[in-house]
């Protein structure tokens, strides 16, 4: 790794700006205190930033850390600048960073909670999603015909937002986690579905052909050679699908909830608490974006090959 490189790049720029305005400008707020905050944070995030720059392996890999941390500190810097010191965002609506990672460490234990309760539903709607759509999708597109035909009644059902399940999902299901756990299942059911299918229809009819003239099994077929050909397609329905799984989630523990990160938004929103809300925002979006990345990793597991 690059010494030079490591300490002189956009990223400590801005960390050093946002530490020399936290303690160098006046604050606006008057809370000295919760720069205290704000600096232990950058501070945190400095150290992960170094950490990951010595675990990563290759230039690529280096540079995408150095750009990706620089965006986060120029955000914080412009948010730390708009909010605490030059209180250009209303301050009862927007707070400052401090104020939120003081918040934050407030609320630690509840939020693990709602993350807990949150992560467990998307993981098994997401789970029974796939073990489902996968082998119907591989079954159904198999035969072409059958396949595009099918296909034109995925995409009608597909479009129906599972939002509109919501009412129905409360009436008849015996606990709101059942509701959501089916909430999730359906909306990411369609998106895998779909592109479980596409690939199959997708895969070279030459590879088929000669896998049937060595007398291979459908079964083999099916899993051994067309399931590894659409894994591509497969894995983009599968991002597709947790993005939207998010969004319902958060959707219907605004509604019916009584646990979850959606809940702890919605019931901070009700008494205008506008720091938890950005809390519950941020620590929303952490979450999506972990999520995200881990089957962004599985993918690459799967597509070494491709490097």
């Amino acid at each position: 790794m690059n010494l030079k490189s490591a300490v002189f790049n956009l990223n400590n720029l801005f960390v050093l700006l946002f530490v020399l305005s936290a303690f160098g400008l006046e604050d606006h707020l008057k809370r000295s205190a919760q720069n205290d905050y704000a600096l232990g944070f950058i501070l945190l995030l400095e150290v992960s930033f170094f950490i990951v720059l010595f675990l990563a392996r290759k230039d690529e890999q280096r540079t995408l850390i150095r750009d990706t941390f620089a965006i986060i500190s120029i955000s914080l810097f412009v948010w730390l600048m708009l909010t605490a010191k030059l209180n250009i965002l209303p301050e009862d609506i927007f707070k400052a960073p401090g104020v939120i990672v003081k918040q934050f460490l407030g609320d630690y234990l509840r939020l693990i909670v709602d993350i807990g309760c949150s992560l467990s539903i998307i993981v098994i709607g997401f789970t029974l999603a796939l073990l489902a759509a996968i082998p119907l999708g591989l079954f159904l597109a198999f035969n072409a015909r059958t396949g595009r035909a099918f296909s034109s009644v995925a995409s009608f059902l597909g479009s129906i937002p599972p939002v509109v399940f919501i009412p129905y999902t409360l009436a008849l299901l015996p606990s709101f986690k059942a509701c959501s756990i089916f909430i999730i299942f359906i909306t990411s059911f369609w998106p895998i579905l779909t592109s479980t299918m596409n690939g199959v229809l997708n895969v070279d009819s030459k590879i088929i052909n000669s896998a049937k003239v060595l007398n291979l099994k459908k079964a083999q077929i099916l899993f051994k050679i067309i399931l590894p050909a659409s894994l591509p397609q497969v894995f983009s329905g599968c991002n597709i699908a947790i993005s939207l799984s998010f969004i319902m989630l958060t959707s219907a523990e605004m509604i019916g909830g009584g646990s979850g990160l959606g809940f702890y938004i919605q019931y901070y929103a009700r008494f205008g608490n506008f720091t938890r809300i950005m809390v519950g925002l941020v620590v929303l979006g952490i979450v999506v974006s972990t999520v995200t990345y881990i089957l962004r990793k599985i993918e690459n597991r799967f597509f070494r090959w491709k490097e």
